[in-house]
């Protein structure tokens, strides 16, 4: 017992130092997460604590407070609707709060019916789909910010005059993906469990939009005429701006055509090991319960890239001495995206979008320390994997570090993330409830909650059905 604790010491201490991790806490901690963990960790398909599980549908994204007020406009998937719709955008987008202080960090997700099946004691697979879109602005000053949330239009932006500005960039980018994930348990023995897992996925649908820019200052200054409203005065602006393939209504048959949309392929490597059998039940036979007392986990996820090389895609590039921006053409470029922006600046340029991006590559290493029967401490960092080659199309992957304790049984799980992430001045406070077939989660409520400097929150709401996987007793 001594040496499990200098262990265990050692490994908090390891952690801590690093001060890195997961961003969106919630179910992939969980023994019985299953197909919501496998995407963060595939070894635990093998050895599955489910016979079978069905995820019916899950939604979820980062908001801010404004979510509330407009519950019901599809206002938390505005990455994902930005390729398919220009229908009242700028308002949407101002519901979502990014999950990083800087850069910006928008994301929405939609995981799609899928199931899990154990092949046996010791192997299972899964089969997923999901729909993920993510917005990044990086070097975005805070009056920028503030202006684009408050509008230009009200009392509510200060003016500014003369500020240094440089080089700034947007990117939007929305991809679906199907994934086969196979895992096993290599090692069952009473003190000692060794799982591991592959997952391949196939990228399809994928879209991106971008704005490349830089100015030498910037300032707000009341609008010429009517000193009611402010305009963001930009000197020096020099610009370029492209998409893959222009704003189209979606049409399920064209996701998987090449000249309209990237594609491309990636892969998920985990493995997990379980050590001691302390909170072994001698009573009952028969407790499936997690008996260990530490389980310690590493994986790399979404290792891949996507290849944009479609027919319709368009890079403008161009300068302006000098560019005044309105509420009137802010709310233009919001809904229209980049084919708003060049129908507003002059192009001195005019050439095709081809390139290969990478997925948001990350590197996770957990420790799960069971203290009491049932009840948890999870230790998880996540790294961006590789990091030395990022360009500025690429998803984004924020470095984090989440302490984690949690409380969970078979059909109920609880848990209350403390997160660290890299960019953020402040810990992020979540709390994620799994009641039966529903669960419901916040990454930062303590976020949700400050109206004069909104913050972003994962929310994430699902439903799922399962059986679990028994050892019939013998007579």
């Amino acid at each position: 017992m001594k040496k499990i604790q200098q262990i265990t010491a050692l490994i908090v201490i390891s952690f801590c130092q690093a001060a890195n991790a997961q961003q969106i806490p919630g179910l992939e901690s969980s023994n019985y997460g299953g197909l919501y963990r496998a995407t963060y960790n595939p070894s635990v398909v093998g050895g599955s604590k489910q016979k079978w599980q069905i995820n019916i549908g899950t939604i979820g994204a980062s908001i801010n407070h404004r979510y509330f007020v407009f519950l019901g406009k599809n206002s938390l998937l505005y990455p994902l609707l930005a390729p398919h719709s220009t229908k009242e955008l700028y308002g949407r987008s101002r519901t979502m709060g990014s999950l990083t202080e800087d850069p910006i960090h928008l994301v929405s997700e939609i995981r799609w019916p899928s199931a899990m099946i154990s092949i046996d004691k010791h192997q299972g697979i899964a089969i997923q789909f999901r729909t993920r879109g993510y917005v990044k602005g990086l070097n975005i000053p805070e009056p920028v910010k503030n202006l684009y949330f408050r509008r230009l239009d009200t009392d509510n932006t200060p003016p500014i005059a003369n500020q240094s500005l440089g080089e700034f960039n947007l990117v939007q980018q929305s991809f679906s993906e199907m994934s086969f994930t196979y895992g096993a348990q290599l090692l069952d023995l009473d003190q000692h469990k060794l799982r591991v897992g592959f997952t391949g996925k196939r990228v399809f649908g994928a879209r991106i939009g971008y704005l490349n820019a830089s100015a030498d200052r910037f300032s707000i200054r009341p609008e010429t005429g009517n000193p009611e409203s402010s305009e963001l005065v930009l000197s020096n602006f020099q610009y370029e701006s492209g998409y893959s393939q222009a704003t189209q209504k979606m049409k399920i048959g064209n996701l998987l055509d090449s000249e309209k949309y990237g594609s491309g392929w990636g892969y998920d490597l985990g493995i997990t090991y379980e050590l001691g059998a302390f909170w072994k039940n001698r009573e009952e036979k028969f407790d499936e319960n997690p008996q260990y007392l530490i389980r310690l986990g590493a994986s790399l996820t979404d290792v891949g890239s996507i290849r944009y090389k479609t027919s319709g895609s368009k890079v403008i590039s161009g300068q302006q001495d000098q560019y005044v921006l309105g509420q009137q053409n802010l709310e233009v470029i919001s809904d229209q995206g980049p084919e708003g922006f060049m129908s507003l600046l002059p192009a001195q340029s005019d050439t095709i979008f081809s390139k290969t991006v990478r997925l948001p590559q990350a590197f996770h290493l957990e420790a799960d320390i069971q203290l009491v029967k049932g009840f948890f401490l999870n230790l998880s960092k996540t790294s961006r994997f590789n990091p030395g080659k990022a360009e500025i199309p690429d998803v984004y992957q924020p470095n984090s570090f989440t302490i984690t304790p949690r409380f969970e049984d078979e059909d109920s799980d609880f848990a209350f993330p403390i997160s660290f992430v890299e960019g953020n001045k402040r810990p992020s406070i979540g709390a994620v409830g799994h009641f039966g077939p529903v669960f419901l989660g916040f990454s930062n409520i303590n976020g949700l909650i400050k109206k004069t400097q909104p913050k972003g929150s994962m929310v994430y709401v699902g439903v799922t059905a399962w059986k679990l996987r028994r050892e019939k007793s013998k007579k």
